[in-house]
């Protein structure tokens, strides 16, 4: 569950992590689900469904969010600014962000937007899981989006696994010379607690990661 503690602020669990107090209750890991479903569509692939004005670094007005959301079918009628504020914060992944009165997901657009106002990556070596089918093609012709406007890397070997098992059991695991690409001008952006952005890389900077 989604709660608060008047000490320690927003945490998700029957109990405060850090001193172990029961706090006030927000949402239901039913209620966050369905909701974190909603703002990633919404604010990922299809703000118009809500006719949600969307700027072009992705930023959506948290009242107007909240004011469609509360018109809508969504059973969310109920939804404060608060309950917002405490996903976002609590998302394990940081998939969000909320500033002055907007919020945005940072990574996995599938509409046009500029995430240039994101944190460069301050990282060496970067992961991307391929399939065995995949590999040689992204070893001849470099990494470009497919499904979504922004090449995404991971920071870790483990969530590179983990992102790969979504389309196979056995993923390939390139290595991303992040540093020589920055060296050379490329943009890498933090886009999540574990999720690197950027719009294409070059096969130079590509290797095998047991290779």
């Amino acid at each position: 569950m989604l709660a608060t503690c008047p000490d320690h602020g927003y945490y998700r669990g029957e109990f405060c992590p850090k001193c172990g107090k029961k706090g006030k209750f927000l949402m239901s890991d039913k209620e966050i689900d369905i909701l974190g479903r909603l703002l990633a569509g919404l604010l990922r692939h299809f703000p118009d469904k809500l006719n949600l004005k969307i700027d072009g670094r992705g930023w959506v007005d948290i009242k107007e969010l909240l004011d469609a959301l509360k018109i809508s079918r969504s059973g969310f009628q109920w939804l404060r600014e608060e309950h917002l504020r405490a996903l976002v914060e609590t998302d394990p992944k940081g998939r969000y962000q909320i500033y002055g009165g907007m919020i945005r997901a940072t990574y996995g657009h599938t509409i046009e937007v500029k995430l240039d106002d994101l944190p460069e990556a301050d990282v060496d070596i970067l992961y991307y899981p391929v399939t065995k089918e995949e590999l040689e093609f992204i070893l001849e012709s470099g990494l470009h989006p497919s499904d979504r406007r922004k090449v995404h890397l991971s920071g870790s070997i483990e969530k590179a696994i983990e992102a790969g098992k979504v389309r196979t059991d056995k993923p390939v695991i390139l290595k991303i010379d992040a540093k020589k690409a920055r060296e050379d001008g490329v943009k890498i952006y933090k886009a999540g607690k574990d999720v690197y952005v950027t719009d294409f890389v070059d096969k130079k900077y590509i290797s095998l990661l047991d290779g």
